[in-house]
């Protein structure tokens, strides 16, 4: 196995195996670059976000429907095999 391989993510050291004082100070590097990532996020605007929520509950039901009318056709189907057997 390749140095590369045995890298973290950013590529910075080799991961380490259990727990270290050097592995409570990082927590707090790790949460800084964390909140930096939270800052590069485009978030939606607000009509985005109702236009795609809109968007979703209306093929959700579109489909439970279709759904619900295949799943009463194949009953009623089977329904009328079984009473003719």
């Amino acid at each position: 196995m390749e140095d590369s391989e045995n890298k973290d993510i950013a590529g910075d050291e080799p991961k380490k195996t259990g727990s270290t004082d050097n592995d409570t100070k990082k927590q707090g590097g790790h949460i800084q670059k964390l909140k930096a990532e939270f800052g590069r996020i485009i978030w939606p605007d607000k009509n985005t976000v109702i236009k795609e929520t809109t968007a979703v509950v209306v093929v959700t039901v579109i489909l439970g429907a279709i759904i619900a009318l295949l799943d009463f056709i194949i009953k009623t189907g089977l329904d009328k095999i079984l009473q003719i057997g």
